[in-house]
């Protein structure tokens, strides 16, 4: 490029920025909007479907700050509080302009189970926060452990909170109050001691059930009974029927507390193509050594009545067919099973602390009919460790099952490898996904979910998420069309190396609350998008991430790298560094960063790091290949980070 058309290209840059840049009006005095329209935060959507469902309605807040362009929506009073007293929020946002919340004056509202307001009398409308008057009521249920219901008149509020207060927590509070007696952000969360402390829950929960598969033998089919049904129905409880090679043409519904095993690939329980194979009813079932076929294919109830909220989902994805289901159970192992299925492999309906490993998944369905490796639908805790899923329609699907925890598996050729909806804290840890639609995904503004040691190539994306609070780390994204999509708030994304994928990094929520920094960006051909919104940082101190794309600039770390700049998202390209040095550039890098209005949309590195953060990880991010074996066997020897 010429020396000239790279001035006038700067110049018209400088010019379209500029003129748009400044993107609220502080001179008018802000009115609340209509919820629909905010970027919303705060509470996780499965409690505000849950409150919804009991009539009830959480509380709500919305903020206009002076240099973002969109209302800020927040759940829940708390949340807001949360957002105004964290660290560096007022920087990235500027002050507030306005900040309103509901107000349920004039609406006579009772309260449900969980401590939300039920309005029996028209429907909130909006007050100015500090005209406000809270009813602060303590509540087991709800999150954070109490309700905010504000009201626009006092002694409303007063008579709201005579009527329900059933001891003396309940109080009345100014805004100045709730601001001293609320929780704001906590402190900095240690995320490596959560990863911790959620691998050895996960270790002391395997290491209790595994003693499930070691009972005493006290049937052995074709000499004790002539078939496995029979078998079942005689053992006494806390025993093993043992199964020996060859093919059993049955159906098994376990109800009692027994171990069924076989003898490994050798023993076959074919369902027939109708039906699930084995179904367990009863606490304390361990399935294992034992080769599943010939599922059945039902998989919806549409006929099912809806009692809450989610009842479609449930009823769509939590009655299909199965390899082996466990329904209305605790404590439930399946463990060294193999399934040919053209619908789910395993089925966890509503259970608590189930364990699965060693499971081997193939989906025997066309393309994009079948159904999940393992279908968890309202499965507390439960763990799936060490599965391979092949051609189902996602690895692992998880709903309403917080506290999962899917480590060392391997998904191929799949829709999603891990798809979380309305699941938090869970542990996504050293999986591996090839040629998905999604590597992992996290959806529904869930929190706390951890995502670390994860290696995802040759996929549309690499990893998804949303919600809040949450970890996402370590992982390897490589020849993906996105690498990494990032649609959460106020969450920490740290060495993770994002390598010759066609995007890197996608800034994907509008409230910029995302702590981006010391990963690794190389050979992507974009290094990062982003929606618009407010500029995000990612660097923070004196320390940033790595692009490739810099390696071409003298002094890197004293000079900002913006990746969605149309100039710096070039760099290494002919031309594209004498245009980053062309005089106008440089002086609307210098505005951008002294002039508050200018810090509209895109990406900044303050303090690009002049080297790689993460060289074993990049090592074994180019050499970890396709096949899911392989790549998890290189995944465990070269990035260990928590013994197993």
């Amino acid at each position: 490029m010429q020396w000239g058309a790279a001035v006038v290209v700067s110049c018209l840059l400088l010019a379209a920025v500029y003129g748009g840049a400044f993107a609220v009006d502080a001179t008018r005095e802000p009115q609340p909007v209509p919820f629909g329209s905010t970027a919303k935060s705060g509470l996780t959507a499965e409690t505000v479907r849950t409150t919804q469902t009991d009539g009830a309605v959480v509380p709500k807040a919305q903020v206009s700050y002076a240099q973002f362009e969109t209302v800020v929506g927040y759940y829940g009073v708390g949340s807001l509080v949360a957002a105004l007293g964290r660290e560096g929020h007022r920087q990235q946002f500027g002050p507030p302009l306005g900040v309103f919340v509901s107000d349920f004056a004039g609406t006579e509202p009772a309260v449900s189970e969980a401590g939300y307001p039920i309005p029996t009398a028209g429907r909130p409308g909006w007050v100015a926060v500090e005209a406000a008057s809270f009813v602060a009521m303590p509540s087991q249920k709800a999150t954070p452990g109490r309700v905010l219901v504000p009201f626009s008149d006092r002694s409303a509020a007063r008579q709201f909170a005579d009527r329900v207060g059933r001891d003396a927590q309940v109080a009345v509070w100014q805004w100045e109050t709730v601001r001293e007696r609320v929780d704001g952000p906590g402190g900095a969360r240690s995320w490596e001691d959560t990863v911790a402390a959620r691998q050895s829950k996960a270790n002391r929960t395997a290491a209790g059930l595994v003693s499930l598969t070691e009972r005493p033998v006290s049937m052995v089919v074709g000499t004790d009974a002539p078939d496995i049904g029979t078998a079942v129905d005689r053992a006494p409880p806390n025993t093993t029927v043992y199964v020996p090679p060859g093919t059993y043409h049955e159906r098994v519904e376990i109800d009692r507390p027994i171990t069924l095993r076989g003898a490994g690939p050798a023993t076959t329980l074919s369902a027939g193509g109708n039906g699930t194979a084995v179904t367990v009813t009863s606490d304390r079932v361990a399935v294992t050594d034992i080769a599943i076929d010939d599922v059945g294919t039902a998989r919806i109830d549409i006929d099912a009545v809806a009692e809450e909220w989610d009842s479609h989902v449930r009823g769509t994805y939590g009655r299909g067919d199965a390899g082996v289901a466990a329904v209305n159970t605790s404590s439930v192992v399946v463990a060294d099973v193999s399934i040919r299925t053209p619908s789910n492999g395993v089925l966890l309906r509503q259970t608590e602390r189930s364990f699965v490993e060693n499971l081997t998944v193939h989906g025997t369905a066309p393309d994009g009919d079948g159904y999940m490796g393992v279908m968890a639908m309202g499965a507390a805790d439960a763990i799936v460790r060490n599965a391979t899923v092949v051609g189902t329609l996602d690895g692992v699907y998880a709903h309403r099952s917080d506290g999962l925890v899917v480590r060392d598996s391997r998904m191929c050729d799949l829709r999603f490898g891990v798809h979380l909806m309305f699941t938090s804290e869970s542990l996504l840890a050293d999986n591996v996904a090839r040629r998905t639609e999604t590597g992992l995904v996290v959806m529904t503004r869930p929190t706390g979910n951890v995502l670390v040691g994860n290696d995802v190539r040759q996929s549309s994306h690499g990893i998804v998420t949303a919600g809040t609070d949450s970890y996402v780390a370590r992982n390897r994204l490589v020849a993906n069309d996105v690498g990494l999509e990032i649609g959460t708030r106020q969450s920490l994304y740290r060495h993770n190396v994002l390598v010759r994928n066609d995007v890197g990094a996608d800034a994907a929520s509008i409230v910029a609350s995302n702590r981006v920094i010391g990963n690794d960006f190389l050979g992507n051909s974009r290094p990062a998008t982003a929606t618009g919104g407010a500029l995000r940082v990612w660097s923070g101190g004196r320390e940033g991430n790595y692009w490739s794309r810099t390696d071409a600039v003298p002094d890197t770390r004293n000079r900002p790298y913006r990746p969605t700049n149309p100039v710096d998202s070039r760099l290494g390209d002919p031309g594209a560094e004498l245009l980053s040095n062309a005089p106008a550039v440089v002086a609307l890098r210098e505005l951008r960063g002294t002039v508050p209005g200018m810090r509209s949309g895109g990406i900044v590195d303050r303090h690009p790091e002049p080297r790689p953060v993460n060289p074993d990880r990049l090592a074994l991010a180019r050499t970890a290949g396709a096949n899911c074996s392989i790549a998890l066997t290189q995944s465990r020897t070269a990035d260990r980070h928590i013994a197993l």
